[in-house]
């Protein structure tokens, strides 16, 4: 992911710096499908563990959304967000429209993922994209509301996608 070696959420294995990264994608993503690829993680969300291990990141996945009413069962499909294949592990993605510094690892407390996240969504062309209308928080008291719908770019220029998902949400 690009990290620098001896911090404290890296270890080094076969003379690469990594993250270890758990989530909950076993029966919903196929080992073979996780494994020898790029993906796009969330690097500042606080550490947490997961069955006695430390997960220091946040694999992005999109899944169907949600009719009204409808349960969500965590039963899939699931498909990964994946970066151009130009990209260089560790390059920095972001939003159009939203680049700037990411903020430190995000206070649990202050819920700012579980604020943003209902905004990210996939479109029609299959490219992940964030639109600020859905987050009404981004909007200050006595300016107008947020809007528009930023596609998620490397800072190369290129846009990430899902295999075949459009409409759906991300998490």
């Amino acid at each position: 992911m690009g990290d620098k070696a001896g911090t404290d959420d890296t270890s080094e294995y076969e003379g690469q710096v990594v993250r270890t990264v758990c989530s909950g994608l076993n029966g919903l993503v196929p080992l073979e499908e996780m494994q020898g690829r790029k993906v796009v993680v969330v690097c500042n969300l606080k550490p947490v563990k997961m069955r006695g291990i430390k997960s220091s990141a946040m694999v992005l996945a999109a899944s169907p959304r949600l009719k009204e009413g409808e349960e969500d069962h965590h039963a899939g499909p699931v498909e990964l967000v994946t970066p151009p294949a130009d990209a260089k592990a560790g390059e920095r993605v972001f939003f159009e429209g939203w680049q700037g510094e990411p903020e430190g690892i995000l206070n649990p407390k202050k819920k700012v993922w579980e604020m943003i996240q209902p905004g990210f969504l996939t479109t029609g062309d299959l490219e992940v994209a964030f639109d600020a209308g859905v987050v009404k928080e981004l909007s200050k008291e006595g300016e107008p509301p947020k809007t528009g719908v930023g596609k998620l770019v490397t800072v190369s220029g290129g846009v990430c996608k899902v295999k075949s998902l459009s409409g759906a949400i991300i998490r």
